[in-house]
């Protein structure tokens, strides 16, 4: 029950292009420490890489929250944004 490891068990899942089992890994982080930034952000980057764009933001949205200054989530947003063409 270490949100880390799980955070961790993630990052080296998605480097295996095997996102979706990395996404149950951040998820499983996230319930463990919801507000765990880094966690969201990973999460966002891999929905947005497997094309589930608006899954991506609200995940960009939830790191935001949890760290305002996270600029890479908000780069990241920001493109994902630009995909649906809303900005």
């Amino acid at each position: 029950d270490y949100h880390e490891a799980w955070n961790i068990r993630g990052l080296a899942l998605d480097d295996l292009g095997r996102r979706e089992e990395a996404i149950a890994s951040w998820d499983k982080a996230l319930e463990i420490k919801p507000d765990k930034d880094e966690a969201w952000f990973n999460r966002g980057n891999a929905l947005g890489n497997l094309g589930r764009i608006e899954d991506a933001i609200a995940s960009y949205d939830k790191a935001l929250k949890f760290k305002p200054d996270l600029h890479l989530a908000s780069k990241n947003r920001t493109i994902a944004l630009r995909k649906l063409g809303i900005v």
